[in-house]
């Protein structure tokens, strides 16, 4: 089936453990990035009379060099009107994002740029950007892109432009790499663990690594743990994985684990007992398709977003 709506994109990806663990650690980490300080501020521009400081200016400089996008004053400028805009239009609707959205927002951008969500969210932090400028951004990004998929529900790629993006590689284009993999978790209780606990935990999974070579008699011997988890199997393509996530377990040898992460469920590894070619093109579809309808929504998001602008009463102070 392929996902024509939020809600069911978020279904699908809620298969995906590992991926939903890290979308948790995105929301987490933006709920305490630093505090802004309070400074003089002047207003140098205004969007339907809601004002653009030079402070808002500045700091959306720093993030769009973070996003690797121009950062001069004039395309910082552009960027906040653009925010505005889709603020007060998805605020008619009572669209607002919460932390954790803005957080799998944060995933989705990180890997645009090839970065591990990780990586992404620590420039984030060490760049100094305010935290109302960092939020603001991902937010207006998130509820803006919610808000045109609600007015495309049940638009959905052809089958005719599926096999014409199929055709243009012959044909033979590859369906990808099926993984079998079993997640394995070291449970750590509650938020008073302390970091010895967490410390003993990573320990423990470090050791199992160790002793674990192939899924045979590596699940046995983690099952007779203590407070040890071990999850149903399941088969994943890498057409349907982040890059960061496929290339962790490209790099994990069969019948062994990836390294200990720490997660919201406790310290993580995923056990990988097998992967190869898929001779299904069913992942692949489904890949193109999502491809083609991002594409289009992103494209109907621009229209209207010219629309709004040509209604707009922007004022920019000399």
């Amino acid at each position: 089936m392929i996902c024509s709506d939020l809600s069911c994109r978020q279904a699908f990806w809620a298969q995906f453990p590992l991926v939903l663990s890290l979308g948790f650690l995105f929301a987490v980490g933006c709920a305490f990035l630093p505090g802004s300080q309070a400074r003089a501020q002047v207003i140098i521009a205004t969007v339907n009379g809601d004002p653009i400081t030079d402070i808002d200016v500045n700091e959306r400089m720093k993030l769009l060099r973070v996003l690797h996008q121009p950062a001069t004053h004039d395309a910082a400028l552009e960027s906040m009107i653009d925010d505005q805009l889709k603020l007060d239009e998805t605020a008619e609707f009572k669209i607002k994002a919460s932390d954790t959205e803005i957080g799998q927002q944060i995933g989705k951008d990180a890997a645009k740029l090839k970065m591990a969500p990780q990586a992404f969210l620590e420039e984030l932090q060490s760049s100094g950007i305010l935290e109302s400028n960092f939020k603001e951004y991902f937010a207006a990004e998130y509820q803006f892109l919610l808000l045109v998929e609600a007015y495309n529900k049940g638009v959905d790629a052809s089958e005719t432009e599926v096999r014409a993006e199929l055709a243009k590689d012959g044909g033979k284009a590859a369906a990808g790499t099926n993984y079998q993999l079993r997640q394995i978790i070291f449970a750590v209780f509650g938020s008073n663990a302390t970091a010895t606990d967490l410390e003993e935990k990573m320990k423990a999974a470090e050791q199992l690594r160790t002793r674990f070579t192939d899924c045979a008699s590596g699940i046995p011997l983690a099952q007779g743990m203590d407070d040890v988890a071990i999850k149903d199997p399941l088969t994943r393509n890498s057409l349907q994985l982040s890059d960061s996530v496929k290339d962790l377990l490209d790099k994990t040898p069969v019948g062994h684990l990836t390294p200990p992460e720490r997660t919201a469920d406790g310290i993580e590894m995923i056990a990988v007992c097998a992967k190869g070619a898929s001779d299904d093109d069913t992942a692949l579809r489904n890949a193109i398709s999502q491809r083609l309808l991002e594409a289009e929504m992103e494209a109907d998001a621009a229209k209207r977003l010219k629309e709004m602008r040509a209604r707009a009463v922007v004022v920019v102070k000399k």
